[in-house]
């Protein structure tokens, strides 16, 4: 199990890299707003709570990385297209084809 300054540094990282205040945090991860606090204070931890945090981390930052995940396949299929695919037909920006003129 981590200490708890583990678990502290672990949540301050992961605020730094998701924009939230501790605060928010806490709420989100295991319903207390003042989680964070009592812990820099010196309150105990259980198990399951420390378990319920690294959990909440997890998940959070495999979400971001499943948002992120279609932007960069579609920037990469972009990029990757033939500037005209078929005779008779012009690629415009953004990637979409259109009929060329004649």
């Amino acid at each position: 199990m981590a200490t708890v300054d583990e678990l502290l540094a672990e949540i301050a990282a992961f605020c730094a890299e998701a924009g939230i205040s501790e605060a928010t945090f806490a709420t989100r991860a295991v319903n207390d707003g003042k989680f964070v606090g009592r812990l820099r204070e010196g309150a105990g931890v259980t198990v399951k709570t420390v378990d319920r945090v690294y959990a909440y981390i997890a998940a959070e930052r495999a979400r971001r990385v499943r948002a992120d995940a279609p932007a960069i396949a579609q920037e990469t299929e972009v990029a990757a297209a033939p500037a005209a695919p078929f005779p008779g037909v012009a690629r415009t920006s953004g990637g979409r084809t259109a009929k060329a003129a004649a």
